[in-house]
């Protein structure tokens, strides 16, 4: 089967796997524009293998990409050796989910205005294969026809008669669960990061503190990506990484490495880079980095910074074939192609599980505000709060209707923003920018 991208994972990554019931359960994917409502076939329960959902988001520009799978196995099974320690997981385990892991469907978006060249190339070899479902905005949904390919074939054919039975029919009722879908253009997410300054602090894998504008202010651009010990993808690009690093030092590029399970395995993360030649400086995992850049997990991701900080693109998810994604990513920011992002007139929201609404509030330079008075109100009452170090003011309504939000002082160095926001109807987080007082 012809992959979308020639930087999607080749196998299922474990880190991803979960267990849910799935039955008559409404699931909103916003990172991929679709809410499903699944039917009593997909509860995990009453099946014999096991479903298992895969939204990726976003893996490039104007991309949006979900999987769904089937693995013939019980949850039960499933579940035990998703319990086991990295440190445990074996590559018997690993060969194990791969011939237990089959693709159920394959739901992807196109923004038509933002995809590059290749990767549109990439979809026109496929327009014999995929049949478009929805649009919403700029993008355009396909569901890929799996029924007869030739992956799909063969992996009926090395599972017992019984999975494949399963397969089939949850194959046939997710068709039925995506007519009934309902789609909306896709949450991008960390978009409003883009533009921004980012800092933290963590140490290098000897124990050195490290502080990231001491890594950004020696380079034009540092590269900063995310991996494990676990991540096969991962590990197979290191060598090229390093070579990319050596390669463009005199250009003002630096590649820095995250290792995100370094704090269970020093050790092999050590190992993993002697053995792979690599160079450049790694670090230890950085506290509340998904926070600080909205990331969702994914492995490996890179991200793109200034010498100053700023975050000049969105994560790019994946470890491409060859190392010319990243180099022409790196050239076009040193030629000055760095996405321009606007603080929008209204900000997005993104829903939260906090069960609270959350305000954020920032500046035109992406730092959070402390000390504004936030005014939140129904149609009957109105509450008042003000943002904490963290820019964050958060109200205990009830879910249900949409509030609206005003600022009502603002600290000194800020203009007044007298505009008038407006939640979501369920519990979410919304942005609001503040211009600096001229």
């Amino acid at each position: 089967m012809k992959k979308i991208l020639c930087m999607l994972l080749a196998v299922l990554l474990v880190a991803s796997l979960g267990s849910a019931a799935f039955a008559d359960e409404t699931i909103a994917y916003e990172d991929n524009g679709f809410t499903l409502t699944y039917t009593d076939e997909f509860n995990n329960e009453n099946l014999k293998g096991s479903f298992v959902d895969s939204p990726f988001g976003m893996i490039d520009d104007g991309l949006f990409y979900a999987k769904f799978n089937y693995l013939a196995m019980s949850d039960e099974e499933l579940s035990l050796m998703i319990e086991k320690s990295m440190g445990e997981f074996t590559e018997a385990d690993l060969e194990l989910i791969r011939s237990k892991h089959g693709t159920l469907a394959i739901v992807y978006g196109i923004d038509f205005t933002k995809i590059s060249d290749e990767n549109l190339e990439i979809h026109k070899s496929m327009e014999d294969r995929v049949t478009e479902i929805a649009k919403a905005g700029d993008v355009v949904f396909y569901r890929y026809n799996l029924e007869d390919a030739e992956d799909t074939l063969t992996y009926l054919a090395g599972i017992a008669p019984v999975y494949q039975e399963e397969y089939k029919t949850l194959q046939a009722a997710f068709n039925k669960v995506l007519e009934n879908a309902e789609f909306y253009v896709p949450f991008i997410r960390g978009n409003e990061l883009v533009g921004t300054v980012i800092s933290f602090e963590t140490t290098d894998l000897d124990g050195n503190p490290v502080k990231s504008e001491d890594i950004f202010k020696d380079h034009k651009i540092t590269m900063v990506n995310l991996w494990a010990t676990w991540c096969h993808n991962c590990i197979g690009e290191m060598t090229e990484l390093g070579e990319m690093a050596e390669r463009l030092a005199e250009k003002g590029v630096a590649v820095v490495g995250i290792c995100t399970d370094a704090d269970e395995e020093l050790d092999l993360c050590r190992e993993v880079l002697k053995e792979h030649n690599v160079n450049y400086l790694n670090l230890m995992p950085v506290e509340n980095l998904d926070e600080l850049l909205q990331w969702d997990g994914a492995l490996p991701t890179s991200y793109f910074f200034d010498s100053n900080g700023t975050l000049l693109r969105l994560g790019f998810k994946g470890a491409p074939q060859t190392m010319d994604p990243y180099e022409e990513i790196i050239n076009g920011l040193l030629n000055g192609e760095v996405v321009e992002t606007e603080m929008p007139d209204t900000p997005h929201t993104a829903a939260n599980d906090a069960g609270v609404y959350r305000v954020i509030v920032s500046d035109t330079d992406g730092n959070l505000v402390k000390g504004v008075t936030v005014q939140f109100c129904s149609d009957s009452t109105c509450m008042m709060g003000k943002t904490d170090a963290n820019g964050v003011a958060s109200f205990e309504m009830e879910e249900g209707p949409v509030y609206t939000v005003h600022i009502l002082k603002v600290p000194e160095g800020y203009a007044k923003n007298t505009a008038e926001y407006q939640t979501d109807d369920t519990y979410c987080d919304i942005y609001i920018p503040l211009d600096k007082a001229a």
